[in-house]
This record gives structure tokens, sequence and C-alpha cells, in this order.
């Protein structure tokens, strides 16, 4: 089965971080600003822009869906981190309208993947593909019994 991978852009990853930086700037330098005055809006400024332009470059990167025959794979967003489940870890998974629940064999747990990264061509692409990944799947644990 050949991989697939939908590359998420990187303007619907990342406006979502720089808007709440830019609000964690100008609120901390107003409110620094009335308080302190100039002197301690400018302070404000000169740490705090240097430190999440720091953290911007840091956790900035890729976003992403990859799926195979082994599992699948992703980084959303900027906030996010890469999730990888292997198929035969799955119990269960749903399709709902803006997003996929992969509910986990041993604890339950239910890892959601939202799809508004994704067009639509490109959700029903990931969710046809999932679909027959799982059915390989299955029927390869048939063959090996």
């Amino acid at each position: 089965m050949k991989k697939l991978r939908l590359d998420i852009p990187k303007t619907k990853a990342e406006l979502p971080a720089l808007i709440v930086m830019f609000l964690i700037v100008f609120f901390g330098w107003g409110a620094h600003n009335h308080i302190f005055g100039y002197l301690g809006g400018a302070v404000w400024a000169v740490i705090t822009v240097p430190i999440l332009l720091v953290v911007y470059n840091k956790r900035k990167g890729d976003y992403f869906v990859e799926a195979d025959e082994n599992g699948i794979g992703w980084r959303q967003h900027f906030f996010s981190r890469y999730n990888y489940i292997p198929w035969n870890y799955l119990q269960r998974i749903d399709y709902l309208e803006y997003e996929i629940n992969f509910m986990l064999k041993e604890t339950a747990q239910v890892v959601s993947f939202a799809l508004s990264g994704l067009s639509d061509e490109q959700a029903d692409q990931l969710k046809d593909y999932i679909s027959d990944a799982i059915k390989n799947h299955i029927e390869s644990d048939k063959n090996m019994k």
C-alpha cells in the first residue's frame, strides 16, 4: 500500500500562535506602560519580543499527516507535537464532520485529529486511505492466523 502524505499550510498551522504572541506582547506592553510609564512598556517589549521569537523559531516546522501500512502520524499546528498511532493499537475510529477520533485499545483513550487544517478533498482522501489501510490490516491479521 502506498504511503499518503498531506501537507498542512503553514498559515493555518501558525497563525493562531502568532495572534497569541502578538496579544501577549501588546497587552503586557499596555499594562506595563500604564503602571510603570514608557520605560516599563519599553522594558516589557525588549524582554518579551526576543523570548517569543526564540520560542517561535524553536517550535515552527513542518505540519503534515502521514499514513502508511503501519499506522498514522501527524503534526497539526504550532502548539502540537508529533503523534503516531500504529493500526494495531486502534480499537475504533469515528469519522466526524470536523475531526477523526481514534480510540486506543488498552487505555480506551481517544486521540482526535482535527480536519480544519486540510481541505475537504484532502480530508476525504485521508478518510478513504484510513478505511483501506484498516481493511488491509485486518485481512493481513486473518491471514497470519
